[in-house]
Parts: structure tokens; sequence; C-alpha cells
């Protein structure tokens, strides 16, 4: 009777055990988890700060080619929304965009804008692009002025 005691407090024990580690492992597995959202959650605000700050420094004139190719866009826009009425204008709109796989079934679609956006650095690309510029104190010409031999 003894060993059947003994057998069942071993087994008590090594549940006790897997609960433990269990718990551990659940725990684990939940800031895991938490880490992984965190991080996509940090990542999608990334993003969104990039795309504004790439809106701003078309704005800014960062890269003047760019401006002035959203600018000259804006005023052909206005000068078609002038001339053509919207109701029209979103008419060839429906119709193009329904027709456009019978017409050509194997293009890739793309979003202009976004094409243009991802040409226009972001405030970190500007720093990590900015030219450098010699710094005077170390010229070779003030080297050869300063060094009479």
């Amino acid at each position: 009777q003894q060993t059947v005691e003994d057998m069942l407090e071993d087994e008590d024990e090594d549940y006790d055990k897997d609960d433990k580690d269990s718990e551990r492992k659940g725990f684990m597995n939940r800031l895991y988890a938490i880490q992984d959202v965190c991080i996509s959650v940090q990542n999608a605000l990334d993003e969104v700060a990039s795309y504004a700050e790439r809106i701003k420094n078309t704005f800014n004139w960062t890269v003047p080619f760019l401006s002035w190719l959203a600018i000259v866009a804006l005023v052909v826009t206005t000068i078609i929304v002038y001339f053509i009425p919207l109701r029209y204008i979103v008419l060839a709109w429906g119709v193009n965009k329904f027709t456009r796989k019978l017409r050509d079934p194997y293009t890739i679609d793309n979003n202009e804008l976004l094409d243009f956006l991802s040409r226009v650095p972001s405030d970190v690309q500007v720093v990590q692009y900015r030219e450098l510029k010699p710094d005077p104190a170390h010229s070779p010409t003030k080297r050869k002025k300063n060094n009479p031999g």
C-alpha cells in the first residue's frame, strides 16, 4: 500500500510541475503576442508618419522637381474640373474602372499617388542623404599656409 501512495504523490507533484510549466508557457506566449502587436502597431504608425512627412516635404520644396510636378498636376486637375462637369468625370472614371479588366486582363494595379509619394524623401531620408560640407579648418590650403617647411 505504501507504494501506491508514493505513486499518487509523485503524480500529484508531476501535475503541479506541469501546471506551473503551462502557466509559464502561457504567460510567455501572451507576452510574445503582446510584443508582436506592439511592434506591428509601431510599424504602422511609422508608415503613417513617413507618408505625412513626405506630403509635407512635397509642399516644402525639398525636391523642387517633384514639387513643381505636383503643382502642375493640381493646376491641370483644377482646369479639368472647372471646364468638365463632375458628373462626366465620375462617369468616365467608373467606366474606366469597371472595364479595365476586360480591355487588358494582365495589367498590374498601381496607385500613382503612392508611387509619387514614394519618390519624395521623408525627414529621416533628408537627414541621411544630406550633403556633407567640408570643414574649412582641415582644408589642405590651410595646412600649407601654417606649415613653413
